[in-house]
């Protein structure tokens, strides 16, 4: 099933009353929407790929009502949810569910959460908080704006200026096996994640081979991905740096820079020091950054 959801928030912040009106479409067809109310398991499961029993928070909720309505319910959404027509790139469900909450109420990825997550390979419930999702939108459309593309941004302002711009000439053709290849850079606009995580993106004038199906890596492509990760990461935080260390590949239909390569990358409890050694960045050259275009 496909939801498009819009929530009405009926009490305080701290405690999480809503009515979740649904739009859907239903793949099988037998499927009877008279049927409604849904039950929360259906809405986390079939349409956010929520479990709940992975999400405790989602289960505090004292009273969700699902109903089910007809195509027309954008006049009848909150007055917080964005549309999809006001974003300078497609808001998926689970970025809807987001931007109808506040940031108190949003909560933050846990390490053994992103750990199934990228386990299971169900990367469309990442987010950011509802915040940052905000900013990230405004800031997408200016940047577009003035550079003409995400990709010429990160070109002209984040990657070494030898790499100039597509298509590359990589010094090799496998990706990782070249330094000059790839860059390692602190994600200005990261996933809602607990403080102590840091989310580092690895970018590659090397093309990584994906599925042609779905977007995914190959089987090959994981592998030399993730020996570049163990070599780079996770030998240089030296004993228990396996467990302090996560990544993953957005399918291609998640990235919002289609035409850079590039590997998410997700490190706990590391120094400055260490961030700074592998991405020339610090936690407060993000923060600079981001006051800069606020």
């Amino acid at each position: 099933m496909a939801f498009r959801i819009a929530v009405n928030k009926t009490t305080a912040m701290n405690k999480l009353h809503c009515i979740v009106r649904c739009t859907f479409v239903s793949l099988d067809p037998t499927f009877d929407s008279s049927n409604s109310p849904l039950t929360s398991t259906s809405l986390y499961s079939q349409n956010l790929r929520f479990a709940p029993s992975r999400y405790p928070a989602l289960q505090t909720c004292p009273s969700i009502r699902f109903r089910s309505q007809s195509s027309d319910m954008g006049d009848q959404a909150a007055p917080s949810t964005v549309h999809a027509n006001d974003s300078p790139f497609p808001l998926t469900d689970v970025d809807r569910w987001v931007l109808s909450q506040t940031d108190e109420e949003f909560k933050r990825h846990s390490w053994d959460e992103l750990r199934e997550i990228i386990d299971t390979n169900n990367l469309s419930v990442l987010k950011r908080t509802p915040s940052d999702l905000r900013q990230y939108m405004k800031w997408t459309a200016e940047t577009k704006a003035q550079y003409g593309s995400m990709s010429a941004y990160i070109l002209q302002k984040r990657l070494p200026s030898s790499w100039q711009g597509p298509p590359f000439t990589p010094a090799s053709t496998v990706p990782f096996q070249d330094p000059s290849d790839y860059r390692a850079l602190l994600n200005d606009w990261p996933y809602g994640l607990d403080p102590e995580i840091t989310h580092i993106v690895v970018w590659s004038r090397t093309l990584i081979p994906v599925d042609d199906e779905n977007g995914d890596l190959t089987s090959e492509s994981r592998e030399l991905v993730k020996a570049f990760v163990k070599s780079y990461f996770v030998d240089r935080l030296g004993e228990g740096g396996e467990g302090r260390v996560l990544w993953f590949k957005n399918w291609v239909s998640l990235q919002s820079v289609r035409s850079l390569e590039h590997v998410h990358v997700l490190v706990r409890g590391v120094s400055d020091d260490i961030l700074q050694e592998w991405t020339g960045d610090k936690p407060s050259d993000v923060e600079r950054r981001r006051r800069q275009i606020s």
